[in-house]
């Protein structure tokens, strides 16, 4: 189905790569004019070392197929060996490099025979003539440097007769030489021996070497101990089609994705005609296709192009010379846009505002990595993705996806993951607060009312005594904040920063000691401070959360760990949005103004 599914995608796109072509850097020109003869006889270099994409060469669409140890030219554009005959000091074979030579130019005189209208009678008279063996070159060039030949100012390899006359040659290497009952369009036509097309290895995660989707090219791989594709029927069409439409996928970013570190691509395509893009509603920079997606009708009134289409994605990663499927869908596009939507439901968040709101896709999992606090008084950023040292999940974009695209459930040590490195860091985040609100949420066997009182934003009647817990440690911790603030004292550690890791996992010793300590941060309020209204605040909330707190947990299991930070998260926000509310309104608040900076683990949230 997968190999259906690409084929399909061909047929409704202009992005496919042309049978038997690949994008490849060239690295020299050979310019002629329509006799023959050479514009000039040094050739033209396209190298451009300034330019990360050029520093091999420009880009181009050539003829490519996969070569063995055979000589077996390409069409207009090949290697140095192939089109000069020049030999490398560093390895090159004279006799093998003759042979190239003289390979390359006898199939320029078969096209100019099979395709006399074309550029190829051109090429043919600059080889008659001897013109090749008078080119030269003053740049340093390498065996595996392409040379690409112009006939009137355009590239040989773009004519018609090029792309006809090298899919008959190419696919006369690479057929099996009969015809066959095709597995992937069910018709009868000539068969492929092997896959004339690879990946290159620099969009397969893990692969050393370019590599084919369909391979059996040793005896122990293939059925009754048989190499190719013998048993495994594909035609010429298709085994093109299927792979020049991977290929394009793959290097187009707007159907790909890929995260260093993490051990896939996701390449995704819709098959029927509509233009919604998915990935955008998950990772858009400023998530306007989420908020466009919440919008729509939920009663299953969608456009009918939507209806009918067909989602399709695959993961894919390389081993060697091998393409690693790791994972496989296709979905109606209307469940997807289902899935997506209570994706968001389940992971958003407030804010640092109070506003709930939803967090991208890679933003999750950047934040699920090491938190690197600045020097300073600089910002701190999160971990390099891919870097060392990172302690991230090397699936987790995967896993992410999926969960976001079937709705499945998140593995279960994310969650315990994500806990860890809020107690390494003792940093809490939107982001980090996102993925532990979606692992509660997802949570197997998770009761639908508790599952309903994981509220984005703050539920006073989410009574849970870890989740009380986390409240009231929020209110503590502002509490030292604001007695250190009107004291105009310097505050290095906050209560939050010294015992984050302990309260997660002990709540009841922290709050027990807090509750001392937060009487004579009241005391001082009320007396020498002059703050009795502050101090009423405090105490209001305090009163308010312990009066619901009947137990205090002692020792919390992973589930209640993350039920204590998410309190802990709401209970702030909540407390900033009234402040910058007051603000707007000029109205008046119980609680202390918010201090002029931003506290020190509010910073780098963008990285």
């Amino acid at each position: 189905m997968l190999l259906q599914r690409l084929v399909e995608y061909a047929a409704d796109s202009d992005q496919v790569t042309p049978p038997f072509y690949g994008r490849k850097p060239v690295r020299f020109v050979i310019d002629l004019a329509a006799d023959g003869t050479p514009l000039k006889t040094d050739l033209t270099d396209l190298a451009n070392p300034a330019n990360r994409d050029e520093r091999f060469g420009v880009p181009r669409l050539v003829p490519a197929v996969t070569r063995t140890v055979g000589v077996a030219p390409a069409l207009a554009a090949d290697t140095v060996e192939y089109v000069l005959g020049w030999v490398a000091e560093d390895g090159g074979k004279p006799d093998r490099v003759a042979k190239q030579h003289e390979a390359f130019q006898e199939q320029i005189r078969s096209w100019s025979k099979a395709e006399p209208h074309g550029p190829a009678p051109a090429i043919a008279a600059f080889y008659a003539n001897g013109h090749a063996a008078r080119m030269t070159t003053d740049r340093t060039w390498g065996r595996g440097d392409l040379v690409a030949i112009t006939v009137g100012g355009r590239f040989a390899v773009e004519d018609d007769s090029a792309r006809r006359y090298w899919a008959t040659v190419a696919a006369g290497r690479k057929g099996l030489g009969r015809a066959g009952l095709c597995l992937v369009c069910g018709q009868v036509r000539d068969l492929l021996k092997t896959i004339p097309q690879q990946i290159p290895q620099r969009w397969l995660p893990g692969a050393t070497q370019g590599a084919s989707l369909v391979s059996v090219n040793e005896a122990v791989h293939g059925y009754e101990l048989t190499k190719f594709l013998t048993h495994t029927p594909i035609c010429i069409t298709c085994g093109l089609t299927f792979m020049s439409s991977l290929t394009a996928l793959l290097s187009d970013d707007t159907h790909s994705s890929a995260l260093p570190g993490q051990y896939g691509r996701l390449v995704w395509w819709i098959v029927g005609g509509s233009r919604f893009n998915p990935m955008a509603a998950l990772d858009d920079p400023e998530l306007s296709d989420a908020r466009a997606l919440l919008n729509t009708p939920h009663d299953g009134i969608d456009p009918d192009i939507d209806d009918l289409s067909t989602f399709c994605s695959v993961t894919v990663g390389g081993n060697v010379a091998r393409v690693v499927v790791r994972d496989w869908i296709e979905m109606p596009l209307p469940q997807v846009k289902t899935n997506i939507r209570t994706w968001i439901d389940d992971h958003e968040i407030s804010d640092r505002a109070g506003a709930a709101g939803q967090v991208r896709l890679t933003q999750l999992v950047r934040a699920a990595g090491r938190w690197q606090p600045g020097r300073g008084g600089a910002a701190g950023s999160w971990a390099k993705l891919g870097a060392r040292g990172e302690d991230r999940p090397h699936a987790l974009h995967h896993a992410l996806l999926r969960s976001a695209l079937l709705r499945a459930p998140l593995p279960p040590k994310l969650l315990a993951h994500v806990i860890n490195r809020i107690r390494t860091d003792s940093r809490i985040d939107p982001a980090r607060m996102a993925l532990v609100r979606l692992g509660l949420r997802r949570h197997p066997g998770l009761h639908p009312h508790a599952r309903e009182r994981l509220t984005p934003t703050l539920n006073p009647d989410n009574k849970d005594p870890a989740y009380l817990s986390g409240r009231a440690f929020a209110v503590l911790d502002d509490l030292q904040q604001a007695v250190y603030r009107a004291a105009n004292q310097p505050l290095n550690t906050t209560f939050a920063e010294r015992y984050m890791g302990r309260a997660i996992t002990n709540p009841r010793a922290v709050l027990v000691n807090g509750q001392r300590t937060s009487t004579a941060w009241l005391r001082r309020l009320r007396g020498p401070l002059r703050r009795p209204a502050w101090a009423a605040a405090y105490a209001h909330r305090l009163d308010g959360i312990y009066a619901d707190l009947t137990a205090i947990p002692a020792s919390a299991i992973l589930a209640q760990k993350a039920e204590f930070v998410l309190g802990f998260h709401h209970q702030r926000a909540a407390m900033r949005a009234e402040r910058v509310e007051a603000a707007a309104r000029k109205r008046d608040t119980d609680l202390p103004p918010a201090p002029d900076q931003p506290d020190r683990d509010t910073q780098g949230d963008d990285e």
